[in-house]
């Protein structure tokens, strides 16, 4: 258990010198401590990324750059103060018991997210390689993040950890806003919209994101949009600095969960309506940050934004526009549900349109929101009964610029609905459009009242924390492996030969799992890799 706690730890630490060494920030409070960390994984994550144009993501590169990262900070001559020594502590623990005996996100994880890790581990960029397996073409920044941390320390432990510290710190600074709020001993006058957003959003994670098993490529995603939102919340004026700020958030939300797409509304009204610099936002990280994912889309599927067969370039060797028609069609059919379809003569593109697809979603996939929202909604309707009843000391929530966060969140409520409605595919916008109604209704608070909303969040969440993590380790302590599995327990696969040294494994398992490299679920046919430039090319022939 000390290999996990310390890999745990070094790589918070990793993240939060990296962040203190680009940001600096004076304040020492939970929420800025986090902040500082959140940039660092996000810096960390565009560098996995700039990489892997060039190298693999071996064990002795992540080592050279991780320590560098040290050495760089023990030169700049920082250090970390006893408040960020002890939060590195909390946090350390915290994630410990959150992934003791627990498991990786299934089925993903062993479908797609491990042997894309194993891949990004011994390959570099590679061309065409949505071909191998059709997921490859939407991968997430996570998987860039998790390949990083495989370092010769603490080996491919590591790549289960920086899922687990970019959750601790995003919780962590929803928690520490509600902290600052109640242990002030100043007279500030706070951002109490802030305080209760970011009071229900902590009571959604506590009620339903507080499991590591189930957290996959989509629940950072919904938490770094609700981190967003609440940096547009806490945020007046928007000079460069500001915006550049949200900007960067904004383009690493997008690159975790592409059905967010519609958070890019947010820095471009920014940016439109504060005159903010075309020559610098051009000219900037966010900007080359997105840069680089296109073109690493481009090189792994020919597309912009896989399959979207609007955004892809048809004519390139590696690209294949069937493909990318058919799977877009199934994306679009299985999130509608597809499997469960009445009419099984229906053609997936018609089942599709003019809500066909209503009825069987109806009596499945909506069950799930029922499940999630009305409990949700409940505790809400109760908070907003209690906040409004005997209200003595009145003052009127901060509205501006709530409008146009709740629009966008509408948007792409609709949209969701419309295209891809799973419940995991876009909650965070539910969730912001629910809770920004919920102000609008309200328009006023008690500070008093407040107050007491956020000793509430606080204690559900520990319990909800405590209830867990006790429980699960409880049940599975004796039957599971401390650390997550990462490997098939029975490894069974076939090496397809496409000629010469190359090759693909076909898993017999159908989970390739993080087993072995340049591995699918599919057997390909009339399938090739060529190499040109010292890069590997996978072509359909």
């Amino acid at each position: 258990m000390f290999t996990l706690i310390s890999s745990i730890a070094f790589t918070n630490i990793i993240y939060l010198l990296l962040g203190k060494l680009i940001v600096s920030k004076k304040n020492n409070d939970i929420r800025s401590i986090s902040e500082g960390a959140i940039v660092g994984f996000i810096y960390l994550s565009l560098l996995a990324l700039l990489v892997n144009f060039f190298s693999p993501l071996n064990p002795l590169v992540n080592s050279i750059i991780l320590f560098s990262i040290i050495i760089i900070f023990l030169i700049k001559k920082k250090n970390l103060n006893s408040k960020e020594i002890t939060f590195m502590i909390t946090i350390t623990f915290f994630g410990f018991f959150l992934i003791l005996f627990d498991t990786v996100y299934r089925p993903d994880a062993g479908l797609y997210h491990l042997p894309f890790t194993r891949i990004l581990n011994e390959e570099k960029i590679i061309f065409g390689l949505f071909n191998l397996h059709g997921r490859f073409g939407h991968i997430s920044i996570l998987q860039y993040s998790s390949a990083l941390n495989n370092n010769i320390f603490f080996g491919d432990i590591g790549i289960l950890i920086p899922l687990l510290s970019i959750y601790c710190f995003l919780t962590f600074y929803f928690l520490g806003d509600i902290l600052n709020f109640i242990f002030n001993k100043k007279d500030i006058d706070f951002n109490y919209t802030s305080i209760y957003f970011s009071s229900l959003v902590l009571l959604y994670i506590s009620y339903k994101i507080n499991r590591y098993s189930e957290f996959g490529n989509d629940a950072i995603g919904h938490l770094l949009f609700f981190y967003l939102i609440s940096k547009l919340i806490n945020t007046n004026n928007f000079n460069y600095k500001n915006f550049s700020e949200v900007y960067l958030i904004c383009i690493f939300t997008i690159l975790n969960k592409v059905t967010l797409i519609f958070s890019a509304l947010l820095p471009a009204y920014i940016f439109f309506s504060n005159k903010i610099s075309f020559k610098k936002t051009i000219f900037s990280i966010p900007t080359l940050f997105l840069i680089l994912w296109i073109i690493r889309n481009i090189i792994t599927s020919g597309c912009i934004i896989y399959p979207q067969i609007n955004t892809c370039f048809t004519d390139l060797t590696w690209s294949d526009k069937n493909k990318i028609i058919r799977e877009s069609r199934l994306a679009e059919a299985w999130s509608k549900d597809w499997p469960n379809r009445i009419n099984k003569g229906i053609s997936m593109e018609n089942y599709n349109k003019k809500f066909n697809w209503l009825s069987t979603w109806s009596k499945n996939h909506f069950n799930k929101f029922k499940n999630i929202l009305i409990p949700y909604l409940v505790i809400l309707l109760l908070i907003i009964l209690y906040l409004r009843i005997n209200l003595k000391k009145k003052k009127l929530y901060n509205l501006s610029g709530l409008k146009l966060l709740f629009l966008i969140s509408v948007i792409g409520s609709i949209i969701f609905f419309l295209k891809f409605p799973i419940y995991r595919y876009g909650y965070s916008y539910l969730i912001t459009s629910i809770i920004l109604i919920s102000i609008f209704i309200m328009r006023s608070y008690d500070p008093n009242k407040i107050k007491n909303l956020c000793f509430f969040a606080i204690i559900i969440f520990f319990i909800s924390y405590v209830y867990k993590q006790t429980s699960r380790i409880n049940e599975y302590s004796e039957t599971r492996s401390y650390i997550p599995k990462v490997y098939n327990e029975k490894k069974r696969y076939d090496q397809i030969s496409l000629g010469g040294d190359y090759y693909y494994n076909i898993s017999l398992n159908t989970l390739c799992m993080y087993d072995l490299n340049l591995c699918t679920i599919y057997k390909k046919n009339k399938f090739s890799l060529k190499k040109k430039y010292n890069y590997k090319f996978f072509i359909n022939d």
